[in-house]
């Protein structure tokens, strides 16, 4: 346990200082369907990355041109986002029948969200009169959880129940966090800007040997025991009854119980500035600015805080045309990530998939749109069911607002494998 802990605290790491799937989403419905396998044993691999205006096609040129006022121009009102989703999940199910099934999970989750407002780039297209001053607003947060939990899954009165009790151990949290910049010009051509922001991380484990001492995630200190009696609990639930001929329909709801803590904090100060006192001196080059950034060194202190994950509620339904062989199944619901605190952020979340199961259900292919961790996807992926052995693989076109996602401005990926009999 102590190793594995250790490798989820390296990910966590790596995850919040980068900045799905529909196999992987709670309230995927198809609760009445008859279990592929007995007994399996299952591991997936969810990640999504995505902009709200750049792809790579737009880097990958043999002559890059940069249009700042094209860029302006084609911003979106909020400015420019990024989005980050990863969930890697180990899982193992015993169905006995459509009325007992029963699985355990442990899996870790990261997840991060920046942006800037479009000021910037205004600024950056159009620049700035004399005796003029701007602003830019920039923000951003991101979260680390170690899950674990059971599933227990039956069929009550004709409706289908899945419950899911939940125990996750916050490992980082970056609290919703605001940069602000300016930029002045005068008369006597004085151009001067400013940028700061303080940033809190909150973690599971006191970084200060790790970012003071230089000491490995091997070297640490790790009491296990205590990380994980920090862990919240939350509920999930899933409910599905068959209405009319080949219509299912239902609900699904995850309700954050008890917060999880994290007992350590780090923090520090983020900058940056810059002063050209005679703009006009480029023409006759004896122009002269200054510019610096960096950022404070960073205070330890230990210091409570409580973290939730995102509660959801949804509608979700199941349609089969003509049998089980094609199934089109919509959702649509809201969810609140931070619950229950001042920084709580509100979005709606939808999805639409078309799923086709061919000679036996060894060949499954699907197709769908969604919304969902706040990143907008186009997905479609395949799996092969040999019933001992199942092979999982599904590819996205993201973006962090619905026109970005067609111009392939993000990119995720799910991969899967299910063994059993």
């Amino acid at each position: 346990m102590k190793k594995f802990l250790k490798t989820s605290i390296i990910f966590s790491l790596l995850s919040v200082f980068a900045f799905s799937s529909a196999y992987a989403e709670v309230g995927d419905g198809d609760l009445l369907s008859k279990p592929k396998r007995i007994f399996e044993f299952g591991v997936d691999s969810d990640t999504v990355f995505a902009n709200s205006s750049f792809g790579l096609q737009d880097f990958l040129k043999k002559n890059l041109v940069i249009d700042l006022q094209k860029i302006a121009k084609d911003m979106p009102k909020d400015g420019f986002s990024l989005g980050f989703h990863n969930k890697e999940t180990v899982f193992t199910n015993l169905n006995v029948s459509s009325r007992f099934r029963f699985g355990i999970f442990t899996e870790v989750e990261a997840n991060s969200h920046f942006n800037i407002s479009k000021d910037l780039f205004d600024l950056l297209a159009d620049g700035l009169r004399v005796g003029e001053s701007k602003t830019v607003d920039a923000t951003g947060y991101a979260d680390v959880f170690f899950n674990m939990g059971a599933s227990f899954q039956t069929i009550i009165n004709n409706y289908g129940v899945k419950i899911t009790p939940t125990y996750f151990v916050p490992l980082v949290y970056v609290p919703k966090t605001k940069a602000s910049a300016s930029i002045t010009t005068t008369e006597n051509g004085l151009i001067k800007g400013e940028a700061e922001a303080n940033v809190d991380i909150y973690t599971a484990v006191n970084m200060h040997d790790f970012m003071e001492d230089k000491k490995t995630i091997d070297n640490l200190d790790l009491n296990a025991s205590r990380i994980l009696s920090n862990g919240g609990f939350d509920l999930s639930l899933e409910l599905e009854r068959n209405w009319f001929h080949n219509f299912n329909a239902g609900l699904y709801t995850r309700i954050p119980v008890l917060p999880g803590k994290l007992n350590y904090k780090m923090s520090t100060r983020v900058w940056a500035n810059f002063y050209e006192a005679n703009v006009l001196g480029y023409l006759d080059n004896t122009e002269s600015h200054t510019s610096d950034h960096g950022h404070d060194d960073f205070t330890y202190s230990e210091e409570t805080h409580k973290a939730y994950r995102p509660l959801r509620l949804g509608l979700n339904a199941t349609y089969m045309p003509f049998g089980n062989w094609l199934k089109i199944q919509p959702q649509v619901g809201f969810a609140v990530r931070n619950p229950y605190s001042s920084d709580s952020i509100f979005y709606m979340e939808y999805a639409l998939d078309l799923r086709l199961s061919l000679l036996w259900r060894i060949f499954n292919f699907n197709v769908g749109t969604a919304y969902q961790n706040q990143v907008f996807q186009h997905r479609a992926g395949f799996s092969l069911n040999f019933r001992a052995v199942e092979i999982l693989a599904q590819a996205s076109l993201c973006g962090t607002n619905l026109p970005a996602s067609f111009k392939r401005d993000g990119y995720g990926a799910f991969v899967g494998v299910r063994m059993g009999f």
